[in-house]
């Protein structure tokens, strides 16, 4: 076997095994796909994982009555915190103070 054909099994190889670990790896965790909607005169959220709404979220959640974000932005950043804690296994719940810190901000 020549060098050349010896260099190309190796990269052919280096190449087999890096695609089959890309594939692998694709396969796990969760990814999160974040959408926004109208809810009344405000907005609100979806959370889904491979097309299913895993959270569907019409209201600021931890605020008395329906109340919608009162904005695109604070419905997203609710809406990011509560994947963040999903992708650190936390509970994704939301509390009053963290409503108040992202619509105040």
């Amino acid at each position: 076997m020549t060098d050349k054909t010896k260099k190309a099994l190796l990269i052919f190889a280096l190449f087999a095994v890096i695609t089959a670990a890309a594939a692998a790896f694709a396969g796990k965790g969760h990814f999160y796909d974040l959408s926004l909607f109208r809810s009344g005169d405000g907005w609100g959220y979806d959370i889904a994982v491979k097309g299913n709404v895993l959270i569907h979220q019409p209201f600021m959640p931890a605020v008395e009555g329906e109340i919608p974000f009162p904005d695109k932005v604070s419905a997203r950043k609710t809406a990011r915190l509560v994947i963040r804690k999903m992708k650190n296994r936390e509970i994704p719940s939301v509390t009053r103070e963290d409503i108040r810190r992202i619509v105040g901000e």
